[in-house]
């Protein structure tokens, strides 16, 4: 039943009536839901302030930006992602496999990883898969399901049940937000699902991170970040928040992007 659903949960379906139907009433989404009008108020308030949706007086409407394309970010602070992929691939022995995450800083990643690295890489990013095969020693396993159109990847139940069934080596992730209280958050429900089904399939999570997603909100929680084991971000990171987060156990890295 609706009403049964968690607060993230609630708030994915929200995001995308308003992206299908352009609005909706606080009104009418509470009672459809069987929630209180201030757990609704509550859910269009955070989803306004990550610039997901406009509100107005009695609810809220379709962002006008919108979401950023896969593509759109790829073009993005390449010299940072760079230098980030390059520390991260430094980090992967021989002879592992690897499990994926859909992200534009995990692509250049695969891209930087050494030629004679021998490696096994598992993705639902067809992004990820095509430029894995590029790679001359590298198995690569592309897992099905419906495509995402914002995260260019598979992330539906069955790939998510494919995935919870996995143990492998590694696995390497893109960072959506770190939050003040150190929570990895996303902003996609259904990405901050298969994140946290990827790092529960690892041995060790690598996470790549540039600055400006440290101290950062999202709408939708993956979990603590206790779930990573080492970070990669780089030289414009704010000292005081890697140092929390080492503090936590996960291990640093910031990336000489001197050599980007």
């Amino acid at each position: 039943m609706l009403r049964d659903l968690s607060p993230d949960e609630r708030k994915s379906m929200i995001l995308k009536r308003i992206n299908e139907a352009g609005r909706v009433l606080a009104s009418a989404v509470a009672s459809e839901f069987g929630v209180s009008e201030d757990s609704i108020r509550r859910d269009l308030r955070e989803l306004a302030e990550q610039g997901l949706v406009q509100r107005f007086h009695g609810g809220a409407a379709r962002s006008r930006a919108g979401p950023r394309s896969f593509q759109q970010r790829a073009r993005e602070e390449t010299a940072g992602k760079r230098a980030i992929a390059r520390s991260a691939a430094a980090l992967i022995p021989p002879d592992t496999t690897m499990i994926l995450d859909s992200s534009t800083t995990v692509l250049e990643f695969v891209r930087a990883l050494p030629a004679d690295l021998r490696t096994c890489i598992i993705t639902s990013s067809p992004d990820i898969a095509a430029a894995a095969l590029d790679h001359p020693l590298c198995e690569v396993i592309l897992l099905g399901g419906s495509l995402n159109r914002l995260t260019r990847s598979a992330i539906g139940q069955s790939t998510l049940s494919e995935v919870q069934s996995m143990r492998v080596d590694y696995c390497v992730l893109g960072a959506c937000a770190i939050d003040e209280g150190l929570m990895l958050r996303a902003e996609n429900y259904d990405d901050s699902r298969m994140k946290l089904a990827l790092a529960r399939a690892s041995n060790e999570v690598i996470l790549l991170a540039t600055s400006e997603k440290l101290v950062k909100q999202g709408p939708f929680s993956i979990g603590p970040i206790s779930l990573i084991s080492t970070l990669v971000t780089d030289s414009t990171a704010d000292a005081s928040i890697l140092e929390r987060i080492g503090a936590a156990g996960v291990e640093v890295i910031v990336a000489d992007d001197k050599q980007a």
